[in-house]
């Protein structure tokens, strides 16, 4: 969504994570593509989105440090699944990015952190309700069935170079085409 919003003429920095349990992580993939450099200082990530729109890279020592420590508790003390942490991590990256307004995509199902429809619900409301208090008005959540991996690729690259090809050709995985 954020080519989209960037060519419409929005601004849209982000600021993504790594894999965690079963998910895949954005800056995993991204690192898999040759050349991509997540790591970027504050004055080089605004300059990337006022020049081109958009930009995804990493948290660094002077972006959200507390973040970075709090996700690899999280990984190793068994609580990825933790709403209230869950909602920190996300809602730091957000208001550490400035936004005007916010739309979150919140999975739910086999395949997401939330299991059930309830839990994606409670997140939704507690990344909503986080997000207004510091100032990021408005905050909407789109609330996301994810059940199975999508696309037919395993592993950073090949997932990458298949939505590449999807984006070339048309023509690929159809739950994937349909994202695309």
């Amino acid at each position: 969504m954020a080519p989209l919003a960037a060519v419409c003429g929005l601004q849209v920095p982000m600021m993504a994570g790594r894999g965690l349990a079963h998910t895949g992580g954005t800056l995993d993939k991204l690192e898999s593509i040759p050349g991509f450099t997540v790591q970027q200082s504050i004055p080089d990530f605004r300059r990337i989105v006022e020049t081109v729109g958009c930009a995804i890279v990493s948290t660094t020592p002077e972006m959200v440090l507390a973040d970075k420590k709090l996700y690899a508790l999280r990984d190793v003390t068994g609580t990825v699944s933790s709403i209230p942490l869950q909602a920190a991590s996300i809602v730091s990256k957000k208001i550490a990015e400035q936004p005007d307004s916010l739309v979150l995509d919140v999975k739910y199902g086999l395949a997401a952190f939330q299991s059930n429809l309830e839990d994606a619900i409670e997140l939704a409301q507690c990344m909503i309700a986080t997000a207004e208090a510091n100032g990021v008005k408005p905050t909407s959540a789109l609330l996301t069935r994810m059940d199975h991996p999508i696309g037919y690729a395993i592993g950073n690259w090949l997932e990458v170079k298949e939505c590449i090809e999807i984006l070339k050709t048309g023509e690929g995985a159809p739950d994937l085409v349909q994202l695309a």
